[in-house]
Parts: structure tokens; C-alpha cells; sequence
């Protein structure tokens, strides 16, 4: 009974500590790219939004609508700034073609993605995208390590904004840029990176085929805008720089306000079809509710503290009487003696022979496959059996049928015993 007593304490102790070190443990980072307005993870967009919330004064809100369906909710007459951060392509189909048709009636656009692939309005816009802006955590935690940057310079022509050079994280850059399609796009170039290309190769779309090219200075567009009906659309390519990691590491409110004082004093809407799921960081589970709330928290806890009293206090062993069970009596050889006796008072040898006789052709059957009650084939039954047996068959045919006419008429004792002898003499050497 100690003993059950230390253990249960020691469970109780080994418990209250896991719980506690489960609570004091610093919660692990999910690094996956959301820019959901939920999540407070590092490419979340909770700090973000909560920044540019408090810097518009027009008004910053979210929306879990696509860009179609909000086409239909908000009226024609209300022109709004719609803001997208997306890490892949940011519209389907129909999407783009809303977007093509809300830039005609004057809304306009911020969308901060790492790659276009949609024609229906790229041709539309004469916008092209180069490369893709994808995160590697891998190169994100070197590139941090080794502090490598790249210098982005904002154009001095900018609708008023003064010249300025930002250095941003390496990773959150990327490799994607915007550009015109022919000399008639209206691309005009907001955030520049200039940079030192080394040897390599690169497509030759006349000859389709890689070409050498040695090192020299490359300036890509990161972000650009272009007037579109009565709208206009700022493009960039460097969405991770509007998450909360970029917002902490760099100066990413900055350039967001400075992408936002191209456009006009509209509300502002993020499209945030991530928000209120799994996919945003806030899990929906009914654990986690039961946590938010205060007095189903202390109510869990409760619980589990009766849980662990009712354990102790019921662990006890309740020694109970065992009954001592008798074993099951074997009646099997008082039978045999009760029916022996029977068979010998009646004294009917003709049916003890019979049935003797019959478990006698059942175990052949049993062990040769070989049918003694098939009359019309027994010569051949006696045949089989002399192969199987080695007793001759006339000798075998001779004793059979003296049995058989022993199941009709009766015979003496000593002549019953003799046929008994001989079944078990042919039975022995069939299982031998």
C-alpha cells in the first residue's frame, strides 16, 4: 500500500511539472508564408495591419471577400484602395477580370505578389513579371547571420517623395521583377535595385538556346505604377516586406505609405482570404476557446484537479473474498462404465458389432477416402483397401463380410471379440 502511495504521488508531481514547463515554454515560430491578418507570426500581417490601420486616416480594414465578390458588394459609385499581399499568383480568372473592370470605374490597387501568371491582365496592363519571389528560410537565416543586404532606391520622381535608399534583408527582396511588355506600357518606376550580375548564361529567345554573358550591372524594377482607365495600379514584387517580420527588420510601414501616397485619399480594404481559418494561425479548435475564455479555463482546471483526486482516492485496492471455484467434474468415464453395463445386461452383441462396425468404416473413410457402405462398387473398396492395408483381399472380403453378417444375427462373445480384434488390427495399420 506505500508503495501505491509513492507512485500516485510521484505521478501527481511529474504532472504539475510537465504542466508547468509546458506553460513557461517559449512558443516555437510557424514560419509559413500567410500574410494573414489573424496570425502574429513572423509572415503574418497582424502588426502590419494594425500599423497601417493607425497610420491611414481614411480608414484600413480587412476583407475575407475576393476581389469578385467585392466587384458586387460595394457599390459603382464608392472608389476604394484595394491592398493585396500575396506570396504566388494573386488572382484567378475571375478575379483578374474584376480587377480590370474596377480600374476602369477608378478604384485602385496596391498588390505587393511574387509572381504574375495570369495573361487575361498582364496583356491588359502590358505588365510583365520576371522571376519569383519565393522564401527560403534556409537563405532567410544566412542571409541574417551575415548581415547581406541590398540597397533598393526609391525614384526621385515619385509624385513628390524625395530620393532615399533603403537596405533590406537579401531574402526578402528576392529574386522577381516588374516590367513593360512593349514601349507603349505606362510603367512608371517607383523602387529600383541595382545590382552586379556575375558570368552565367542566359536564354537567348532568337536562337532559343542559353548564351553566355559576362558580369555587369543589372537595375530591376521592384515596384511600378501603372494608370489604368480611370484607376491606377502600384505593382511590387517584394510581398515578404510587408509582413511582420519585414515590418520589425526594416522600414517596410515606410514604403508601404510611400506606395500609398501614389494613389488617392481612398479607404483602404487588404483582401485577407485567410482570415477567421486554420491557414491564418489561429486555430479554431475547442480547446483553444475553452482556454480564451476565463471561467472555462478555471472550470478545465478544476476538472482536472477532481479528475486527479478522484484517482487518488479510489486507487485503493478493495479486497474483496475470492470464491474458490471447484473444477468441472470429467463424467466421461462414468459414462463409458453406464453404457458398458447396458450392453451387458441386454448382452445384445449384434448391435454392440453394428456399431462398432460403422465407426470401423467411417475412420477408413476418414483416413483412405475409401466407401466399405458402397455396395456397388465393394470389390474395388476391398481392392484399394488390400493396397493400402497389405492384408490380402479375399482375406479382407472373407472377415468384412463375417462381420456384417455378425450385425444381423448375433454371435458368441468370443467370436465378437475376435471381429472386434480385427477391425482394430485393420485401423492400426492404416494409421501406421
Amino acid at each position: 500500500m506505500k508503495a501505491l502511495r509513492g507512485f500516485i504521488i510521484a505521478m501527481v508531481i511529474f504532472f504539475v511539472c510537465m504542466m508547468v514547463i509546458e506553460t513557461l515554454a517559449p512558443r516555437r515560430f510557424n514560419w509559413d508564408v500567410t500574410y494573414a491578418h489573424a496570425s502574429d507570426e513572423p509572415f503574418g500581417c497582424e502588426l502590419f495591419d494594425s500599423v497601417m490601420s493607425a497610420s491611414l486616416k481614411q480608414g484600413y480594414t480587412t476583407s475575407s471577400l475576393t476581389l469578385s465578390q467585392l466587384e458586387k458588394t460595394i457599390p459603382s459609385d464608392e472608389r476604394h484602395i484595394y491592398l493585396i499581399i500575396a506570396e504566388d499568383e494573386p488572382f484567378t480568372d475571375t478575379d483578374g477580370k474584376a480587377l480590370l473592370n474596377m480600374l476602369k470605374r477608378g478604384d485602385q490597387f496596391l498588390v505587393a505578389a511574387g509572381s504574375w501568371r495570369a495573361d487575361t491582365y498582364e496583356e491588359a496592363l502590358n505588365l510583365k513579371t520576371d522571376g519569383y519571389a519565393v522564401l527560403n528560410l534556409w537563405a532567410l537565416k544566412i542571409s541574417y547571420l551575415n548581415k547581406d543586404v541590398d540597397t533598393l532606391t526609391w525614384c526621385d520622381n515619385a509624385n513628390g517623395y524625395s530620393k532615399r535608399i533603403w537596405r533590406v534583408e537579401d531574402e526578402l527582396v528576392g529574386m522577381a521583377s516588374v516590367s513593360q511588355q512593349n514601349r507603349k506600357s505606362k510603367l512608371r518606376p517607383l523602387l529600383v535595385h541595382r545590382y552586379f550580375k556575375e558570368d552565367g548564361y542566359d536564354w537567348d529567345e532568337e536562337s532559343e538556346e542559353y548564351v553566355p554573358i559576362s558580369g555587369h550591372f543589372v537595375t530591376d524594377t521592384l515596384a511600378g505604377l501603372i494608370p489604368y482607365g480611370k484607376g491606377k495600379i502600384v505593382v511590387s514584387t517584394t510581398p515578404m516586406m510587408f509582413s511582420n517580420y519585414g515590418l520589425l527588420y526594416g522600414d517596410a510601414a515606410s514604403l508601404a505609405l510611400r506606395f500609398m501616397g501614389q494613389l488617392e485619399q481612398y479607404p483602404v480594404i487588404r483582401l485577407d482570404p485567410a482570415a477567421k481559418t486554420e491557414v491564418a494561425g489561429v486555430s479554431e479548435s475547442p480547446l483553444r476557446y475553452v482556454i480564451s475564455q476565463p471561467p472555462m479555463k478555471w472550470a478545465m482546471w478544476l476538472l482536472i484537479v477532481t479528475v486527479i483526486l478522484a484517482m487518488v482516492f479510489t486507487a485503493r485496492r478493495r479486497q474483496r473474498v475470492i470464491p474458490v471455484i471447484a473444477p468441472p467434474v470429467n463424467r466421461a468415464l462414468e459414462m463409458v462404465k453406464h453404457i458398458g453395463s447396458l450392453y451387458f445386461q441386454r448382452h445384445d452383441n449384434a448391435d454392440l458389432m453394428a456399431k462398432k462396425y460403422q465407426f470401423f468404416v467411417e475412420e477408413v473413410r476418414k483416413l483412405t477416402m475409401i466407401d466399405l457402405d458402397d455396395e456397388n462398387h465393394i470389390d474395388d473398396a476391398y481392392l484399394q483397401l488390400q493396397h493400402v492395408s497389405g492384408i490380402p483381399r479375399e482375406e479382407l472380403k472373407q472377415q468384412l463380410q463375417e462381420i456384417v453378417a455378425a450385425t444381423v444375427d448375433p454371435v458368441k462373445d468370443k467370436q465378437l471379440m475376435r471381429h472386434i480384434d480385427y477391425l482394430n488390427k485393420i485401423l492400426t495399420k492404416l494409421k501406421n
